[in-house]
């Protein structure tokens, strides 16, 4: 019995991982007016730590956990703690912020349970040339491509180069509040997703949509989907993507394009495209571009970012990112994303740091 137990132990494990990411940035045209110079935490990667761990449980089963929390370096503040736009933005206390989930893995096959990352997050991650950092990239834009969705449960399959996934919540966000009974569609939320990924091609396709966070609301929605791609052309790597965004003016939490250009503007078509150069193993540049068409106005924006990245080590690295923003008609997109800059007027942002992964 010592030996099996000794045996057992030998195939389970606990991994505490992280990343600290910090720099000092400057902005102008800052929402309060003026120029802004200031210590920012989670520059390309949001700054966390967190342990993962498995367990075999014979038969190719396996029992497998993450808790993650997301924290700003500058302050030693908890990261994602409010959540939610303007008036409608809400405070709530996460230890395990960015992940935490508990569930069950067979032979290419996974099903898990808790507070996940979206499936939008996810597509974000592999096709945003700048891989979805904490600003300057594709969040800037859509918050909801940084999504993490509470009381969800999410399926994964992989079939050879196919990855499936579907995923679904009773009540995606509960810094609104919890599951309301006899109102089981108030803050729903459910999501698909597609990924094609053999040779130096890759290509995705999602879909998700959310409803309303309060009863009186709850049949309003918020609806996107995306369709995106990338290449390895030697040293460079080609991204391009499209997301589609609906939502009803009703919806809650205000859609923050709305917010910004003051307006119903609850549509939206989105395009990107970029490209990763690695000069050699040590140095890579990043080149990206956003347009965000918005409908029934022309308060339209658009959002160019240069980056260079340094690695000292496979751990550490120093970087400066650019980024400029340029709006029309009263539209206040900024580099770090909307409501970031005085409406109407273009924002240029720099930002020099560095990351550390344990």
């Amino acid at each position: 019995m010592s030996l099996a137990a000794s045996a057992a132990h030998a195939q389970s494990s606990v991994t505490l991982y992280g990343i600290v990411d910090v720099g000092i940035e400057h902005i102008n045209n800052a929402s309060a007016g003026g120029g802004v110079t200031r210590m920012t935490s989670g520059n390309l990667s949001g700054s966390r730590w967190g342990m993962k761990g498995t367990e075999d449980l014979g038969g190719g089963l396996k029992a497998i956990f993450t808790l993650e929390d997301g924290f700003n370096v500058n302050d030693g503040t908890l990261g994602q703690s409010t959540k939610g736009i303007g008036a409608n933005a809400t405070t709530t206390t996460r230890l395990f912020g960015r992940q935490a989930w508990v569930g069950m893995s067979y032979k290419g096959q996974q099903l898990t349970f808790g507070r996940q990352n979206s499936l939008l997050y996810e597509q974000a991650v592999a096709f945003d040339p700048m891989g979805a950092s904490s600003k300057y990239s594709v969040l800037s834009i859509d918050y909801a491509t940084a999504g993490r969705i509470d009381n969800s449960a999410r399926y994964t399959g992989n079939f050879g180069p196919l990855t499936a996934q579907a995923m679904y919540s009773t009540r995606y966000d509960t810094g609104y509040g919890v599951e309301v009974p006899g109102a089981e569609i108030t803050g729903r939320f459910f999501s698909g997703a597609l990924t094609f990924a053999q040779g130096p091609f890759a290509a995705s396709l999602s879909y998700e949509q959310r409803n309303s966070n309060t009863v009186a609301t709850n049949t309003a929605t918020e609806r996107r989907a995306t369709a995106a791609a990338s290449y390895v052309f030697g040293p460079i790597k080609g991204f391009a993507g499209y997301r589609y965004l609906r939502a009803s003016n009703a919806f809650l939490p205000v859609n923050p394009i709305a917010v910004a250009n003051g307006s119903a503007a609850n549509a939206a078509n989105l395009y990107w495209a970029g490209a990763q150069y690695t000069i050699t193993p040590s140095f890579q540049l990043t080149a990206s571009g956003y347009y965000q068409d918005v409908h029934s106005t022309n308060a339209d924006s658009w959002l160019a970012v240069l980056c260079a990245d340094y690695f000292l080590s496979k751990r550490t690295d120093i970087y400066a990112t650019a980024g400029y923003s340029h709006n029309k008609n009263g539209a206040a997109l900024g580099v770090g994303g909307y409501g970031t800059v005085a409406a109407g007027y273009n924002q240029t942002g720099f930002v020099v740091g560095m990351r550390q992964k344990f």
